[in-house]
């Protein structure tokens, strides 16, 4: 199961950015053991950066990250290498609380405490 946490500049996000073009809760990232997920929730939209090519971020999408991607959040211009945010996600102690999440596989809304109905047991 993957640990949640997320990004924004509110006080519940696991990862603070402190600025007006972030969302109060703007990103939300998954820690797989392997790789790194990012599902965008916020008005002003999450891009990612890959072998030159920015793209925004469809919203509730989730997107696997690899190692040489970059994020950029909102109209923050401050590029945050994919590499480097799961190096931080890792070191965080404290994941988002028990709350209604969506499956990254499949986009299944469930409580945190629970499993995911489709993923194998």
């Amino acid at each position: 199961m993957a640990l949640r946490y997320k990004l924004g500049r509110g006080e519940g996000c696991s990862l603070l950015i402190d600025e007006d073009s972030i969302s109060i809760e703007h990103a939300v990232l998954f820690d797989f053991e392997d790789h790194l997920r990012i599902e965008d929730v916020s008005r002003n939209g999450t891009f990612l950066e890959r072998k030159g090519v920015r793209r925004k971020l469809t919203c509730f999408a989730v997107e696997k990250l690899q190692d040489d991607d970059l994020l950029f959040f909102g109209f923050y211009q401050q590029p945050f290498p994919a590499k480097q945010l799961t190096e931080v996600i890792r070191n965080l102690r404290h994941p988002v609380g028990s709350q209604k999440i969506r499956c990254p596989v499949h986009g299944v809304i469930y409580l945190e405490s629970k499993k995911c109905p489709l993923c194998p047991k």
